[in-house]
């Protein structure tokens, strides 16, 4: 079989013909970008063939002179060297680690998802001749008056050499089920602290924080799945062209990533991986099916049905997860297919289902939940946005990385700031959101998001369309011109108008408005680099006293740490995902109407964003 070698990474993999350079890139684990999961439209995955001949497949996106498009090449009888170039390569998944204020509970905290007691047993005796399982669970059961525990045929092979050597005043750790309790270990002091830890399994960021003495830092690296493509959906039709292998591979490298980032907290701390006793994990319900290896492929296709909801916690034998093997994973709960645990995990961050008036919390990720609701009642959508504001679909997009461009200015010409002050790579979702409202309020971009010929900025492709050069070549930190264009603008206007229409179809449903609503809470990665007016500008938050719209951050993160340091907070989550009441907009009858309304710039009835028309 021929040998395919990529540089500069030096990497050679032998893959039989008839398979393309991207999968063969991906085989010999050398990242290479594809936004549209190798369909040959995105045009990301550049390369150049080097030596050896390939099958050059039609694309809908053509590459400069000289290059070739990866997914596009097949690989015919003979060896290739294929050379990937700076801007085709993924960004790395090397670890970053930042510090993080001091949670203020002890360690282990009481009452976590797993917790660890000494106990005092009495010795067998004649007169009290219970077996050694039994004695155990007697004194588990007075010191928490609860009457399911579980000991495992693994633990009970060792229990009475344990209890002996520990002298009858055993060290148990136990961890939280929905029946009761599980003993993970019986035995005598180890000396060592408990641990815990939180995950958030995002479509393209993987966050972790451990629960130890010390730990006050935050792990995060870019989800190694992008290399199968950018959104769940790219990664759910990986699984279906290779039904045996294809989520197996999926699997394989999120749980890499988080055995990376928990891997470095416990060195930073001090710690060993075997301190880790539990990990509580939030993310979407894709992520969560590929994190546990269930097929996931139901999720895309009518009536959109995952796996299961509502997971159970797994033995990190099970999944590959590098902590004590005697250990627990949580998985909170989801919804539906499309609205996940990280927004359950929000509603409890938040405290939504908790508070007397309604509020909303909207995720601005690939897929743009939404919640609405109080301690009354609790409302959800999801709408499909895309990956628009996350720049992966559009011609320089860029992720929230140094050198993105993240926040844009108007004026006698239009200026930008990037990511740590660094030349400019691209545009990040905030960078979107604020130069389409630059552009609108310059005149340079009319209310139906197309560009004004002979604009400031606007110029004529060969193909007569028009693109707005937003930063030249001389000035980016990269080989081309930094644009928008027409297509891009679209894609935003899309995003845009699906977030504010299920928002809407959500409101409408139970007679209110967005002016009804006590708080807008954002969640995700856009933080406090989002400007609220511009994202008012645009149509993409309501027109409402800009006070109500509030950062909330990561609320995937931080309502799998409060489930993972309170098992209350880890059942309320069951609670929470049980009471939602879910709409599914694909067949909502008022969907398309408000959807086609809501893309326009702000809206087509201008009354209601009175402070940007100046209607009303």
């Amino acid at each position: 079989m021929p040998n395919v070698t990529f540089q500069p990474a030096g990497r050679t993999v032998e893959v039989a013909p008839g398979v393309t350079v991207l999968e063969a890139a991906r085989r010999a684990d050398v990242p290479i970008r594809n936004e549209c999961g190798g369909h040959g439209v995105c045009g990301r995955c550049v390369v150049e063939i080097r030596r050896g001949e390939v099958e050059r497949r039609p694309a809908r996106h053509t590459p400069p002179a000289g290059k070739d498009l990866a997914c596009r090449c097949v690989i015919t009888g003979q060896d290739v060297e294929v050379f990937v170039p700076a801007e085709s390569r993924q960004v790395e998944t090397e670890v970053t680690i930042r510090q993080v204020e001091a949670l203020p509970q002890a360690f282990p905290p009481a009452g976590a998802v797993v917790e660890k007691v000494s106990l005092q047993l009495a010795p067998p005796s004649l007169d009290d001749n219970l077996a050694d399982a039994e004695r155990l669970v007697r004194k588990l059961q007075k010191w928490r008056e609860e009457d399911n525990y579980s000991i495992s045929l693994r633990l009970l092979r060792d229990l009475p050499l344990e209890l002996r050597h520990a002298e009858w005043n055993p060290e148990v750790i136990l961890s939280v089920e929905p029946w009761g309790r599980r003993v993970l270990r019986a035995g005598p002091p180890r000396g060592r602290a408990l641990c815990l830890a939180a995950v958030d399994v995002g479509t393209t960021t993987v966050k972790a924080r451990l629960l130890a003495p010390g730990a006050h830092r935050v792990a995060s690296c870019y989800n190694s799945q992008t290399m199968f493509g950018p959104d769940v959906i790219s990664r759910i039709v990986h699984c279906q062209r290779d039904e045996e292998q294809g989520y197996a591979d999926l699997q394989l490298r999120v749980v890499g990533d988080i055995n990376r980032l928990l891997g470095e907290l416990v060195r930073e701390s001090g710690l060993e991986r075997s301190d880790v006793w539990g990990v509580v994990v939030s993310g979407n319900t894709t992520m969560m099916h590929l994190l546990l290896g269930m097929y996931p492929i139901w999720i895309r296709r009518e009536p959109y049905v995952g796996c299961a909801y509502l997971l159970p916690s797994v033995s990190p034998r099970d999944v590959g997860l590098k902590i004590n093997p005697e250990g627990r994973i949580f998985c909170l709960p989801s919804v539906s297919s499309y609205v996940g645990a990280d927004i359950t995990a929000g509603v409890l961050a938040t405290g939504l289902a908790d508070r007397e008036k309604p509020s909303a919390l909207i995720d601005l990720g690939t897929n743009g939940e939404i919640v609405v609701g109080c301690r009354d009642f609790l409302v959800c959508c999801s709408a499909s946005a895309g990956p628009a504001f996350e720049g992966g679909a559009s011609a320089s997009g860029s992720r929230a990385l140094p050198g993105a461009i993240d926040s844009v200015c108007g004026g006698e010409r239009v200026s930008w700031e990037t990511i740590g002050g660094a030349a400019p790579v691209g545009i990040c979702g905030t960078g979107y959101i604020d130069l389409l409202a630059v552009l609108l309020k310059e005149g340079i971009m009319d209310k139906t998001g197309k560009f004004a010929p002979g604009a400031p900025g606007v110029r004529r492709l060969d193909d007569d369309t028009l693109e707005y050069l937003f930063v030249s070549a001389e000035e980016a930190g990269r080989d081309d011109d930094i644009v928008l264009t027409q297509a891009d603008v679209d894609n935003l206007i899309r995003a845009k108008g699906a977030i504010y229409a299920a928002g809407n179809v959500l409101l409408e449903s139970l007679g209110m408005t967005w002016s009804d609503l006590e708080a807008i809470m954002l969640a995700g990665g856009f933080g406090e680099r989002l400007n609220k007016d511009n994202a008012v500008t645009i149509g993409l938050l309501p027109d409402v006293p800009r006070e109500r719209i509030e950062f909330v951050g990561n609320t995937s993160l931080a309502g799998a740490l409060m489930a993972a340091q309170d098992a209350t907070g880890y059942w309320r989550t069951r609670e929470i995902a049980r009471s939602m009441t879910y709409f599914e907009l694909s067949t909502h009858p008022g969907f398309m109407d408000q959807f086609v309304s809501a893309c326009f710039l702000p809206h087509t009835d201008p009354e209601r964003f009175p402070t940007v028309t100046g209607a009303g």
